[in-house]
């Protein structure tokens, strides 16, 4: 990469770190990793299902806001990196000097970059050193597989950070762009859960109903739930279910990276093994080493990868044609 790419990408990181919205995901982080550790610490560890505290933190919901921001932060971060300096006639300063095309937007995203891998450390540093204030146990097998995280939170910004890019160079108005790129982080993250889960729903029919005991009014509502959870028909629908939500949701970044997530973390990788623990309140982990993991997730990193490399892409065509005036 120039030299020139190189200073383009610093000046867009000054800039960036400046901004309001920088500075709102930077609270949102602080806020997240807080919520997630004190909650951990009030609740405790769901001891039949995970080992350790950051493997329920990280294998539940709890690291659902963490997923959101860095979408948020990524897309946002692209949808304006070029039409705004448009609008303002700063980028045509910039490509009337020895400046190729080329080095202006490689810059913008390696400015991009930096921007989301300083908001990510933050944020880890922060996990760390509130879960040693508040004397949440960290085990030295837990810091490594977050650690081993990072480079994927990062990827996974990226990605949305090409999609931004690609919205700043298809659309002039910077605020168009904007709703644009909140929609399309509103479709991937909520949407398209909600289209695959009624889709799934069509394709597996409705639930079994397990053989009911005769005395089933005198049940509680848990020992119902527990029947049917473990009825074999039941279970196997359930599966059928997640597995076609899955086949959907394949196309997008937010799947790819849970699941990366959740295999680092010791996940069983079979969702029947998952089905089949959580009905018999039993562990959803396993012990794996971080390459023994990193083995079952290749696709998903691939995922990724192509889903970085081809919005980027296009906007660099689209780029190189652009009318910057």
């Amino acid at each position: 990469m120039s030299v020139k790419a190189i200073n383009i990408a610093m000046k867009d990181f000054e800039v960036s770190i400046r901004t309001r919205k920088f500075q709102i995901i930077i609270a949102l982080f602080t806020i997240i990793s807080l919520g997630m550790i004190y909650s951990s610490k009030r609740l405790g560890i769901s001891a039949n299902l995970y080992k350790t505290p950051f493997q329920m933190l990280f294998l539940s919901s709890f690291s659902n806001a963490f997923n959101y921001s860095i979408a948020s932060l990524g897309i946002l971060l692209g949808a304006t990196a070029i039409n705004e300096e448009i609008e303002k006639g700063t980028l045509k300063l910039v490509a009337s000097k020895p400046v190729y095309r080329d080095e202006i937007i490689a810059g913008k995203l390696l400015g991009g970059l930096l921007t989301l891998s300083v908001a990510l450390a933050l944020f880890y540093i922060l996990t760390v050193a509130f879960a040693l204030i508040l004397g949440v146990l960290i085990t030295g097998d837990d810091l490594m597989k977050f650690l081993a995280t990072f480079p994927f939170s990062t990827l996974y910004g990226l990605v949305f950070l090409s999609l931004g890019l690609l919205v700043s160079t298809l659309i002039k108005k910077s605020k168009n762009a904007l709703i644009m790129s909140i929609f399309l982080f509103v479709f991937f993250g909520f949407l398209l859960s909600i289209i695959a889960g009624v889709v799934a729903f069509a394709v597996a029919g409705l639930p079994p109903v397990p053989n009911i005991p005769e005395n089933a009014t005198n049940l509680s509502d848990e020992q119902l739930q527990e029947i049917f959870l473990k009825d074999q028909a039941y279970q196997a629908w359930l599966t059928k279910l997640t597995i076609t939500a899955e086949k959907i949701l394949y196309i997008s970044p937010n799947y790819h990276y849970q699941e990366i997530i959740r295999i680092l973390f010791g996940g069983k990788p079979q969702i029947s093994d998952i089905v089949s623990a959580l009905a018999y309140e039993q562990s959803v982990v396993e012990e794996r080493s971080i390459v023994e993991s990193l083995g079952l997730v290749w696709e998903n990193i691939t995922a990724l990868l192509i889903m970085f490399i081809f919005p980027f892409a296009m906007a660099y065509v689209r780029f190189m044609k652009a009318d910057l005036r």
